[in-house]
């Protein structure tokens, strides 16, 4: 997809899923990467966090070579100060205000945003042995315990990750991560909506954000920031390591089989 072709209010949503040995070779063999992005995926210790890396540059790769109609390898891919990858090398017709792109990785799902504002992603899985509550009492802000408090008990672990997810997604969206502050703003979910609160210091306009989360795959719950004021669209493709690709939804609908 040229970026062209990609409008203002939609997000292309790319995944990929952990694959046989034999994918996780395809993509480390392929000759896209660099000799620096090889060297660090040697560094993890399991080989399911190896593979997950491996997924992650791969897809950057050949998804923003894709966006930008250049070829994988001469992609120059770096990370600012606060350790945001950006892409160095931009076609003429491009500029660097056009393209954005963020991604995450859980279990067994890598996937990439990618907008031409601000984005920010986050996929986690909720199967977890974790007290939620615990968590929330140490991390969350404003009313945001108190709410997630009265909802019914079978529901407060789901519950947890939206908002979990949706905080990852907005500090991604804009580049600052754990810097941000995690006591610097919150969110509200009653009544099927989604809305952003923060403190004066973060200078910022919850209204030029828009927000969404979705339970894409049994026992996972992902999230979106992208800020733009209005509510957008969600194209999903999925990739495979020998070049098969399938759109699996659009239209915020973006659910896709395990």
């Amino acid at each position: 997809m040229h970026f062209s072709r990609l409008p203002d209010n939609t997000i292309w949503l790319c995944v990929m899923k952990l694959g046989a040995e034999k994918d996780i070779r395809a993509m480390r063999n392929c000759g896209w990467l660099t000799t620096q992005e090889l060297q660090r995926n040697t560094r993890f210790r399991f080989d399911n966090d190896r593979a997950r890396d491996l997924m992650a540059r791969w897809l950057t790769r050949n998804v923003l070579a894709e966006y930008t109609e250049q070829t994988p390898q001469a992609l120059i891919i770096e990370r600012s100060e606060k350790g945001k990858p950006y892409l160095a090398t931009l076609p003429k017709t491009l500029s660097a205000d056009a393209l954005h792109f963020n991604l995450s990785h859980t279990g067994d799902w890598v996937v990439m945003a990618i907008a031409k504002h601000c984005v920010g992603v986050d996929i986690e899985m909720t199967e977890r042995k974790n007290d939620v509550l615990a968590i929330a009492n140490n991390y969350f802000f404003g009313a945001e315990l108190e709410e997630l408090r009265s909802f019914p008990v079978n529901q407060q672990v789901q519950r947890f990750f939206d908002y979990w997810t949706l905080k990852e997604a907005y500090m991604k969206a804009r580049g600052e991560g754990i810097s941000l502050g995690l006591d610097n703003f919150g969110f509200q979910l009653a009544n099927n909506t989604i809305n952003l609160q923060v403190k004066p210091k973060l200078k910022d306009d919850p209204s030029r954000w828009q927000f969404a989360c979705q339970t894409p795959a049994p026992n996972y719950r992902l999230a979106l920031a992208h800020q733009n004021q209005q509510p957008f669209n969600v194209i999903v493709e999925r990739f495979w390591a020998g070049g098969e690709r399938q759109q699996l939804a659009a239209n915020n609908q973006y659910q896709w089989q395990p």
